[in-house]
């Protein structure tokens, strides 16, 4: 209850509505336009910025002006030079994981990226959203500084380039001035004498924030086998990440082996303040940061090169539509292909796209969490899988949508469908409609999934009643019968 009669509490509040989208059709435009409304969010994929307007009242204004950058295309590429690899503000974690062989410096990254929430998540969050968010907890910001990455900074007055050592000025606080935004992130490319990894830990498989992650990249005499430099990043144990200046120091001129990296693993503990939270004590944390920083350097000593994991994307793909109109308000009608059909509606109140379309379009599309970790409102947005609590709904605009009720053709259900129904894995039934679709697009990715690929794939969404067994048992028998047929 609250602490003062008649005042809501601030889990009773409503957040802040979303009254305008101004929508950019070029970077430089973006700038412009950024100068001119300093007051604007600017937003990519959102899945952060949206939770947090939901969680935050409207500070004295009815509401928030946002600055989309999701849709402007040079923004939205990896671009490899002989030197370095650039990676777009609009670049998805899935758009890295599924960009393999780019260089190896990106392995580390791509370790990073494949933590990330889930494939319906990855799907829309973007690395340097991140970045910019400045959580000690974001799992990439890790391995970009090991990686020794810079950050390119843009406004009206200039451009810059920052270390990204240096970007962070404290607890999700960033050295970004008004008006100014992140374009891009640069990493230097490997040498063939640098090796590298990234770990993480934390209390579940899939949608975990971490208690500890680091990355760590090292470079090597050719002649000697000594270490020549050392880049050791450590994050979620205290309120910043940056680099281990004693953990370089003592391996630099090292043999790497297992007498070493017990010692480094010394070091680090030495150097750390852990923080106590609600996902781990300070305790806890020194004790695994020492036992993980041991084991990955461990893992280094034999010069092991990472292999490129493969993750289901649930339908990612790299073309983005272009916007069929430019700055939205809430009186403007947005126009869908909702499950083949045309629906206009104005945007209203309905911020997020999950919104509109149980307002408009689909009511089984459900709202589980409205913060993006349960799943049961995914829907497939220009073909990938998407948290619909997380989309703003001038975003889609223009877009094809398919939900729940258009996985059924006209020959019957969806063969997920029927799968779910051999198999009774259907409980409750709340979280059904986001598994089907997210099963449909797992399965359209690939036809012959695993069961780890199917947990892996299906790792977004959440069943209350933990009928898990079932649902991979219906996909798995999918799988099987197209390899009978």
């Amino acid at each position: 209850m609250s602490s003062e009669a008649g005042r809501l509490h601030e889990s009773q509040q409503l957040g802040t509505r979303i009254l305008e989208i101004l929508r950019p059709t070029t970077w430089s435009e973006a700038v412009e336009l950024y100068g001119a409304s300093p007051n604007a969010l600017p937003v990519a994929g959102a899945t952060d910025l949206l939770l947090d307007l939901s969680r935050t009242p409207s500070p004295g204004g009815p509401g928030a002006t946002l600055l989309d950058l999701w849709g402007l295309r040079d923004c939205s590429q990896i671009t490899i030079s002989e030197t370095d690899v650039v990676v777009g503000c609009g670049v998805t974690h899935n758009q890295i994981i599924s960009s393999p062989n780019l260089d190896s410096a990106l392995d580390i990254l791509r370790m990073a990226c494949l933590e990330i929430g889930s494939p319906q998540l990855r799907n829309r969050a973007t690395v340097v959203g991140n970045i910019v968010t400045a959580s000690p907890a974001n799992d990439t910001i890790s391995a970009l500084v090991a990686l020794n990455a810079a950050v390119h900074i843009e406004s009206v007055s200039g451009e810059r380039e920052v270390p990204i050592s240096e970007f962070f000025a404290g607890f999700r606080q960033t050295v970004l001035a008004p008006s100014e935004l992140v374009r891009s992130i640069r990493i230097p490319r490997w040498n063939d004498q640098t090796v590298g990894t990234w770990f993480k830990v934390g209390n579940r498989t899939a949608q975990a924030i971490s208690v500890v992650h680091a990355g760590i990249v090292l470079e090597f005499d050719d002649a000697t086998s000594l270490i020549t430099k050392a880049d050791v990043a450590i994050g979620s144990v205290s309120e910043t990440i940056g680099v281990s200046k004693s953990l370089s120091e003592y391996l630099v001129g090292k043999n790497l082996n297992a007498e070493t990296s017990a010692g480094a693993a010394r070091v680090v503990v030495g150097e750390i303040s852990p923080i106590d939270d609600i996902r781990a004590t300070a305790v806890y944390r020194t004790a695994v940061t020492e036992t993980a920083v041991r084991r990955a350097l461990v893992g280094l000593s034999e010069f092991a090169i990472t292999q490129s994991q493969v993750a289901p994307l649930l339908g990612w793909v790299a073309n983005r539509p272009t916007p069929p109109q430019p700055n939205l308000s809430t009186t403007t009608e947005v126009a869908c292909t909702v499950n083949g059909s045309s629906v206009t509606a104005q945007i209203g109140n309905d911020s997020t796209l999950l919104e509109w379309l149980r307002a408009n379009a689909s009511t089984g599309t459900k709202e589980g969490c409205a913060e993006g970790e349960c799943g049961a409102c995914t829907v497939l947005l220009n073909g990938a899988a998407v948290t619909s609590c997380l989309v703003p709904t001038g975003q889609a605009d223009g877009s094809s949508i398919v939900t729940v009720e258009g996985l059924a053709g006209a020959s019957g259900l969806h063969p997920v469908q029927q799968g779910f129904l051999d198999e009774f894995a259907v409980q409750c039934g709340f979280c059904t409609p986001g598994f089907l679709v997210a099963a449909a697009a797992l399965c359209e990715e690939n036809d012959s999934p695993s069961a780890d690929e199917i947990r892996a794939g299906l790792s977004g969404n959440l069943c209350r009643c933990t009928g898990y067994y079932s649902i991979v048992e219906a996909l798995s028998d999918l799988a099987t019968n197209r390899d009978v047929s």
